[in-house]
Formats: C-alpha cells, structure tokens, sequence
C-alpha cells in the first residue's frame, strides 16, 4: 500500500479540533533549504511523524483555500486513480481515495476538519468506512513569515503488512514533496 502517497492526500477526522501546536522551529540547513524554495521533509520512519515544511508567497488564506482544493492533487501525485469527495460543509470535508502504485494498492477514506481562517486542519482515517490501510492521520497549519506564509504538514500513517520500508521511505518524501509543491504552485498563482 503506498503508505506515505495515502497520508500526503488527507486533511481531518470529524472531531472536535485540537489547538495548533506553536510555530516549528527549524535548523539552519533547513532554513536554507526553505530559503531555496525547497521543501523541507522529515520522515520519522513507520508508525512515526513525518513532517514538511514550505514556504510560500501567498496568504495563509490562500494557502489553506488550496490545501483543501483536492482535486488538483490527482495530477500533482502520481499513482492516485480516483478521488471521490462523499461530504462537504463548512469545516468539514471526507474523500475516498484510490491510489495504487507498482504492486501496491490502496482504498481509503478521510476525514479533514478545518478551521480555514485560523490556518489549522487535522485529519484522520474514517473508520465507519472499508479502508485498506490501518491508519492515518495527521494535519496542515499555516502562518503567516514577514514575506508570505510558512505550512507545515504533519502526518502518521501506518499501511499494511505487506508495505515495504523502502516504499514508504520513498513515498513519504516524494508525496510531501510534490504534494506541498503543487499547493505552492497554486496558491501563488492566484
């Protein structure tokens, strides 16, 4: 199951939001990574947090506006088949996604739950749903830098058995990559 591809797509579970966590701190490797627009990943391993980071010339409106665009993501990720979004309110939104990679498949269902103005959503695996992966869940938070917006994308995710470490390790970079990428190159298009 393409592990970190499933965590890289989703936003919150349907409860109550918890508070943001403070702004991240980063190394000064990472700031100058971030100073070359690149995007900062750190994966925790299986089971573990991985985190991204970016930066952005764009609004924190702007920016979380199209972290929950998810449609684009089925160009921006490679190896997603279908995306179905099955509810949508204010706040609230939950997609079914079908993602498959080489060998690898996966069908899955998330909830995100936002507070769009207060730059904050988390994410969860909705369990009322057939899913093929064990868990996820995660979040997405944006604030404001003297010059544009800074998003930090948490996320643990744990797939099936039969998810090798070299895939998950290689998705985890490469779907926070192009997925934060895209949202980048949407938001400052606008």
């Amino acid at each position: 199951m393409p592990l970190m591809l499933a965590a890289a797509l989703t936003g919150a579970s349907a409860m109550a939001l918890p508070p943001p966590p403070p702004p991240i701190s980063v190394s000064a490797a990472e700031q100058a990574q971030l100073d070359r627009r690149e995007v900062v990943v750190r994966y925790g391993g299986p089971g573990q947090e991985t985190l991204a980071v970016m930066d952005m010339q764009a609004t924190p409106a702007v920016v979380m506006r199209e972290v929950m665009n998810l449609a684009p993501r089925r160009e921006e990720l490679s190896g997603i088949q279908s995306l179905q979004i099955y509810e949508s309110t204010p706040g609230h939104t939950a997609a079914r996604w079908e993602v498959g990679i080489a060998m690898f498949s996966a069908v899955f269902h998330i909830q995100y739950d936002c507070d769009m103005a207060g730059g904050w959503c988390v994410y969860a695996l909705d369990e009322s749903r057939d899913n093929t992966i064990e868990s996820s869940r995660g979040s997405y938070q944006v604030y404001p830098l003297s010059e544009g917006t800074r998003m930090v994308y948490r996320s643990v995710s744990v797939g099936s058995a039969s998810t090798p470490e070299w895939l998950s390790r290689k998705l985890a970079y490469g779907s926070a990559r192009d997925m934060l990428s895209g949202i980048r190159a949407r938001a400052e298009g606008e």
